[in-house]
């Protein structure tokens, strides 16, 4: 009896790792908003590719929290909840404020170079007005001071807590000149690093995230009151 050849399951599998990055993407940055139906034919021919590995990678999906089953069936992008932003966004403050610390004890010629470079990036998509190129300047901007701070842990758990959060992301951008205001304050957060100022680099830090949940929560209020009105 003849056997599926071995790299068969393994061509599968990039399928399903390529389909998951390319939704998760695409939830990420607000292409597919909060309660979207996602069909699992309409993607398959959106992508070029069969059903099976389009349900594996929802499934992974669903288990990052950015997708969720229809009580009928089917799927959907998961609707934003105000008490989510606010959990995430906590959590986000400490992790954040705490690996500030730790890197402007820690941080070397390396990082502090890394930092700059991200910062530069930054500068360069708010000259062309690249707000989705901006995000992934601000990713790496952020990894670079956990990965600074030496802290295992910390790295884990706010790997987690950053991916969750990303979906909040579009909410930033309703608010005039909020990338302006976010690359000034990375810059004074480089500077006290830099500094070895940790104390006023984790007051920076939790400042940032601070004033990004401000932004969320004000935008997320405002719509629940128009879907009042409107409903």
């Amino acid at each position: 009896m003849a056997t599926a050849p071995p790299v068969a399951p393994l061509r599968r599998r990039r399928l399903v790792d390529e389909a998951t990055q390319r939704l998760r993407a695409a939830i990420l940055d607000g292409r597919f908003p909060s309660g979207t139906r996602l069909r699992q034919t309409a993607l398959a021919d959106r992508l070029g590719i069969s059903r099976t590995p389009i349900r594996e990678a929802l499934g992974r999906l669903q288990q990052e929290g950015l997708v969720e089953l229809l009580p009928g069936g089917g799927v959907r992008v998961a609707l934003l909840a105000l008490d989510e932003a606010v959990e995430l966004y906590d959590l986000r403050e400490v992790l954040d404020g705490l690996a500030a610390r730790l890197a402007a004890r820690r941080a070397g010629p390396p990082t502090l170079a890394r930092l700059e470079r991200a910062l530069g990036r930054m500068a360069q998509c708010l000259a062309r007005g690249d707000a989705n190129e901006w995000f992934g300047a601000h990713v790496t901007f952020h990894e670079a001071i956990f990965r600074a701070s030496g802290n295992a842990r910390l790295q884990a758990l706010s790997a987690v807590v950053r991916l969750s959060i990303r979906r909040f992301h579009p909410l930033l951008l309703t608010t005039p000149n909020r990338l302006e205001t976010a690359h000034r304050e990375h810059r004074a957060i480089f500077e006290a690093i830099a500094a070895g100022d940790g104390e006023r680099a984790e007051a920076l830090a939790r400042g940032h995230i601070a004033g990004a949940k401000a932004i969320v929560l004000r935008v997320m209020a405002e719509g629940a009151q128009d879907g009042a009105v409107q409903g």
